[in-house]
């Protein structure tokens, strides 16, 4: 249930119509995949562990990690279509979702019954516990669906992030650093944004393999632990080898930077996740409580602060089972009393869950988060006496990295770069550029600090700079999408239709659903006189954006030019 993680510079897009921003969850799945793929990654699945260890097998698949997701209408949890129906104002569509037999999907009208369509679902995210999005495929590439599943009200409502749109869009691509945190070893495309295997993971859910490491020589050992095949065993760990298992996937904070020449898709048990990855915190008040922001809120507990290194997140969360939800209190209440004397809570007396003894009742309350909507989550920062006023967030760009994590300068310009961007922080602005300028000539080949010090000068007008580092954040990295497409607007403007086209034309081959690169490929093509082509463009487009007044515009006028 997590709006998408995005990660690195931003899709920030210019069309040649005008200038503007695309703002951009029971039962076992183990999907067969050809023995091949399987013997080469190492990978056995968690099946394979249940003949060794049969009792955390079974008490693990009832985890909410071991079903946040797979095929739709799998496992255990089933959704309620009786309040299958909703609107949302903002692009005054109608939608519905259904299920007809085995197949779910969802349908939107407009208001008018002017713009219509619809789309099967294929996949989820999110054990259903707080709620469930989906996913669907087209041509192999995958999509967040505009629907999503509110269990606390038993309801379908709009998706996290789909509410920004002001017209029927379901064009939100699903990077793998998003499905990494749902799925196991996830198997992108390379050279793409959304493009997957067919099955795009090994394993549904999170497997035992996520946080024990490969275990394929470790069965065929038949578990003995020579070093040359011993399973992880996160207990056994260093502190911060043991946190990053967790952090991997529960760390938000404000910003998150991959290092440079690292995929966080090749990080497993037992590495540090500060070597693959930079995440950054505000210093100045705390920052939004977020779906996956417990690590950074456990942080600046005082049981944290005080415990230091001892605590972790199993200090009181067993990961292979979970207590039903008649023994939580209790449950909680024992971890509380590991460090804290037996004593009469005297904090807020009059609160009837205080005379419970329910600690986590009053000092681990369920609060709204700021990137999904019917949802609460459980604030991990245990205050003292919750519901003080927070404090307001300045202007200014104070952010630094998480528990004293090694960051670079690089790290930091990024960091800067993402928060101006999603803020809309002029302050971050300003030091990024300046940052980024300095970095620019140590590191000519960082196609992030490319394409990122591009968009700034492209912000202040000074295209020609802008250019240059889209130009050359391409060579470094062909598969920058955001860098083709405004590169490709640039070229445009400055009569080099032919190179546009092929910018544009390479970037729908990484993200098909980029609907800035279809509309301006569209243009280009009835500009040069090729109005089949121009409209084989926008009808495909059209397919994952429907509501789009500016495509569907330019195809009517193509309509009109065509020849009988």
């Amino acid at each position: 249930m997590q709006d998408g993680l995005r990660r690195g510079p931003y899709p920030v897009y210019r069309d040649l119509l005008q200038r503007r921003r695309l703002t951009r969850s029971s039962g076992r799945l183990l999907l067969s995949l050809a023995a091949s793929v399987l013997t080469s990654n190492a990978w056995t699945g968690s099946a394979a562990c249940s003949g060794c260890h049969p009792g955390i097998y079974k008490s693990y698949m009832r985890t909410p990690m071991a079903v946040t997701s797979g095929l739709v209408g799998s496992g255990e949890f089933q959704e309620s279509f009786g309040r299958n129906a909703f609107s949302h104002a903002g692009s005054q569509m109608q939608y519905r979702v259904y299920r007809e037999s085995t197949r779910t999907s969802f349908e939107c009208r407009s208001a008018d019954g002017k713009i219509s369509a619809g789309q099967r679902i294929d996949y989820f995210v999110g054990s259903g516990r707080v709620g469930r999005s989906y996913l669907f495929s087209i041509d192999n590439f995958l999509y967040q669906a505009p629907v999503s599943y509110y269990a606390a009200s038993s309801r379908w409502d709009l998706s996290p992030g789909y509410e920004r749109y002001d017209y029927l869009y379901f064009a939100r691509p699903v990077e793998p650093a998003c499905l990494r945190c749902h799925a196991s070893r996830v198997l992108p495309l390379a050279g793409t944004q959304n493009g997957f295997e067919s099955v795009p993971f090994l394993e549904a859910g999170i497997g035992c393999e996520m946080c024990h490491g490969e275990g394929d020589e470790h069965v065929r050992q038949n578990g003995r632990q020579a070093k040359t095949h011993a399973i992880v065993n996160p207990a056994r760990l260093t502190s911060e080898q043991r946190d990053s298992i967790c952090a991997q996937c529960h760390l938000s904070g404000v910003a998150r930077v991959e290092k440079s020449g690292r995929d966080l898709g090749s990080f497993r048990p037992g590495d540090r996740l500060s070597d693959y990855l930079s995440v950054f915190v505000r210093t100045d008040v705390p920052e939004d409580m977020k779906v996956t922001s417990h690590v950074e809120k456990l942080a600046v507990s005082r049981c944290k602060l005080a415990s230091g290194e001892r605590m972790s997140c199993s200090s009181c969360h067993d990961a292979h089972q979970v207590p039903a939800d008649g023994d939580k209190i209790s449950y909680f209440r024992k971890k509380c009393l590991e460090c804290h004397a037996a004593r009469p809570c005297t904090e807020r007396p009059a609160v009837r869950l205080a005379a419970d003894n329910n600690c986590i009742g009053c000092h681990m309350p369920r609060n709204t988060v700021v990137d999904v909507q019917h949802a609460a989550y459980t604030d991990h920062s245990i205050p003292r006496r919750p519901g003080g006023a927070s404090k307001a967030a300045s202007r200014d760009c104070r952010i630094e990295p998480f528990s004293g994590t090694r960051a670079t300068e690089r790290d930091l310009a990024l960091s800067y770069a993402q928060v101006a961007i999603e803020k809309n922080n002029q302050v971050c602005g300003s030091w990024a550029f300046e940052l980024l300028r300095k970095l620019e000539p140590l590191n000519p080949r960082d196609p992030a600090i490319l394409l990122q010090l591009a968009y700034l000068y492209d912000l202040r007008s000074n295209e020609a700079e802008a250019m240059a580092l889209y130009e050359r954040a391409l060579e470094a990295d062909p598969s920058q999408v955001t860098a083709a497409i405004n590169l490709g607007a640039a070229l445009s403007q400055r009569g080099r239709a032919d190179r546009a086209m092929q910018l544009w034309k390479d970037a729908l081959t990484r993200s098909p659903g980029a609907e800035t690169a279809s509309l301006n490929l569209a243009l280009a093509q009835y500009r040069t006189g090729d109005i089949q082509s121009a409209a084989a463009t926008i009808t495909r487009a059209l397919r994952l954006s429907p509501g789009s007044d500016k495509l569907r515009k330019l195809l009517s006028q193509l309509h009109t030019t065509a020849p009988k």
